[in-house]
């Protein structure tokens, strides 16, 4: 039998950590310890338990007994490795790598009733060799929150 677990947890294979490793970031994932640096930006960790993504294991007496597929990525963030959008997009709609421009984070409504920014775009690629050309991206992944995950990161802790 197979079930999901975490697959990578602050950017680190959950297979490959160590029991003490695993611990501390079952603290952190608590909310008990402050979270370290996502490895995918330049910034501190901004996913509720830091769950990058889950794989799917095979279950042997209640304990994992080896990987079973491939892991799915379920923070947004996690994207961002090695400009995987940023190339993927490109390749899309045929815009060579080096000519690209980005934007990210890019307002296009306004409310009627306040006139503030109401919505924005996740990432804006364009390219100026055939005359200025842009596409716009929302990023998405499934949707999935550590909250869900409080039993397991109670487990690892122990």
């Amino acid at each position: 039998m197979s079930r999901y677990g975490i697959g990578e947890w602050y950017g680190r294979p959950l297979m490959s950590l160590t029991p003490a490793e695993r611990r501390a970031y079952a603290t952190i994932a608590m909310g008990e310890a402050a979270a370290p640096a996502c490895p995918f930006r330049p910034m501190v960790c901004n996913k509720r338990g830091g769950v990058c993504s889950i794989q799917p294991y095979r279950e042997a007496e209640q304990r994992i007994s080896g990987v079973a597929g491939e892991p799915v990525i379920v923070c947004p963030t996690r994207f961002e490795q090695n400009k995987m959008l940023v190339q993927w997009l490109a390749d899309i709609v045929r815009f060579q790598l080096d000519d690209v421009m980005l934007a990210r984070e890019v307002p296009f409504m306004r409310s009627t009733t306040t006139g503030k920014s109401a919505g924005k775009i996740d990432l804006v690629i364009a390219s100026e060799r055939q005359g200025l050309r842009w596409f716009g991206l929302e990023v998405q992944a499934v949707y999935f929150s550590g909250a869900g995950m409080e039993a397991e990161f109670m487990a690892l802790r122990q």
